[in-house]
Order: C-alpha cells, then structure tokens, then sequence
C-alpha cells in the first residue's frame, strides 16, 4: 500500500492539538516549569539520567526564575514552529528532498529541546517520565522523510503503547497485587494519607475513604483496570479493536486521575496511532 503525506499531515496536526490542548491544561493548574519553583531534584536510576546529570543544567535551573520561564517558552514554541514550517515547505513541493532536510532538521531541535525539559522537569518533584514519553518519541518519528520510514516509526510507537500497557499488567501479577483482594484499598490509603487526614470531611476524602472500606469494591476496580491492560495484547495481533483500546484508555486515564490523583493525560498522545489510519488517509 502506497502510504500518503496525508497520513504525516494528519499525524503532526493532532500531535500538536493535543499538546496544546495538554498546554493550556498544564497552565491554569500550575504545572509550568516557572510556575513550580523548583529548589530540589531527586536522581532516578537509569544510566540515560546520570550521563544528563553531569551538564549541571538541572542545577543551573533551580531557584533560577528566567531559566525556567525560557525553557518554558522553548518546550511550548516548539511544535507549532515545527507544524508552521512542515505546512509552508511542503505546501507547493512535497517531493522536493531540501524541503525535507529543513524539516528534519527542526525536528531534531525539537526533540534537543523536549529531552532537555522532560529529563529536568521530572527530576524535579513532578511526575515521572513515562507519563511525558510521548514527547520524546514523535520528534523521533517526525525526523523521518521517507513516508514509509514515517509510518514505520508511527507503527512503532503503536506497539509502544501496547507494550507499556500490557506491561503493567502482568507486573501487578509478577508481583501479587493481583491476588490481594485488599491490595486496592491499601494503595489508596499510602495514596491519599494527607487529605484523609487534613480534610477528612471534604466529599473527596469520604469517597476515598468509602473505597477503602469496601475493599471488595476498590478491587474490583482494580481487576478491572489489570483485565484491560492485559487485554490490550490482542492489539499485536489485529488493529481491528484499537477503538476499544483507544476508549479503555480515555476512561482509564480519566479514572487514574480521579481516583489516584496521577495525571497521566500527556501520554494520551500515543494514541494517534490507533486513531489516525494509513489506510483512511484522502489523496493529497
């Protein structure tokens, strides 16, 4: 099959909805890096972290206000420009092999600059980096200018996904959590300590609090997410039900986060995938 430049078009206009959508979020909750304040970091263990640690730029940015506000506006500019210059070069002259150079070329300074942010921004007390994978993983696929290199790499990130769901499911049974009908009910009461304890009469606190003692039904909750991520191995063998994956992990993302207060929303832009098809690409 002959894959269309519709299919990158289309690719590159919902990664950047979402990641403006996700940005506009990310702004009136406070989640700006100038609007955090960072004073601290904490080392994660993986070698990738240790080789950035040795730039000290992680420390340059600490309690630096204008570092952080510049790296803001770098991180945020980043994917519009690139969206503006891929719409203009390739506008009137999509075969031309320079135009693509230029494109792949911002691309990679896109991607120089989200691995900057995202490797500083979740060394600090945030949230962790596999919720901001996503950011990392299109700049890659976007350097590509072979069309069928491009859905190769798309392809790819679709299995990523898979992958990382499946994954945590057979993790929760690897290690029990599966097999502990009170194993829900104690993960809310590590996860929600604070409010339990500071506000424990707000409608919140009482919802968590009836999850956590009615332990049959905070697991049941908890089987079902497993059943889901387990369930998501049958995406490596048929893009027939990606609809349902792609709907399980809407509701998923929503429920982690009302639930267990972790806002995963920024890695719902691997779902483009499973969203956007080769196949059902119009004729440029």
């Amino acid at each position: 099959m002959q894959i269309k430049e519709t299919y990158r078009s289309n690719m590159i206009v919902g990664y950047t909805i979402i990641f403006y959508v996700l940005m506009v979020y990310k702004y009136f909750n406070g989640m700006f890096l100038f609007q955090m304040h960072p004073s601290f970091f904490y080392t994660r263990e993986d070698l990738f972290t240790w080789i950035f640690m040795l730039t000290g730029f992680h420390k340059w940015l600490l309690n630096n206000q204008l570092g952080c506000i510049i790296m803001d506006i770098l991180f945020y500019a980043a994917p519009i420009i690139f969206y503006l210059v891929y719409r203009q070069l390739i506008k009137n002259q999509k075969s031309n092999l320079n135009h693509f150079n230029i494109i792949s070329l911002v691309a990679v300074v896109m991607l120089s600059i989200n691995v900057v942010y995202i490797q500083c921004y979740t060394m600090y007390p945030t949230n962790s980096i596999e919720a901001h994978i996503a950011w990392m993983l299109f700049p890659i696929v976007f350097v590509a200018k072979d069309i069928n290199v491009f859905k190769l790499l798309t392809d790819g990130i679709r299995y990523f996904l898979l992958f990382f769901l499946m994954s945590a499911g057979i993790w929760k049974i690897a290690q029990g959590g599966i097999f502990n009908t009170h194993q829900m009910s104690n993960i809310l009461l590590v996860q929600h300590k604070e409010i339990l304890v500071i506000t424990p009469q707000h409608w919140y606190a009482q919802f968590i609090q009836f999850l956590i003692n009615t332990p049959k039904l905070s697991y049941a909750l908890y089987l079902a997410g497993t059943v889901f991520e387990l369930s998501c191995i049958i995406g490596f063998f048929t893009k027939k039900y990606d609809i349902f994956i792609v709907l399980g992990w809407l509701f998923f993302l929503c429920s982690n986060h009302f639930i267990m207060r972790i806002p995963y929303y920024e890695i719902s832009a691997l779902l483009l995938p499973f969203i956007i098809s080769a196949e059902n690409s119009k004729t440029d």
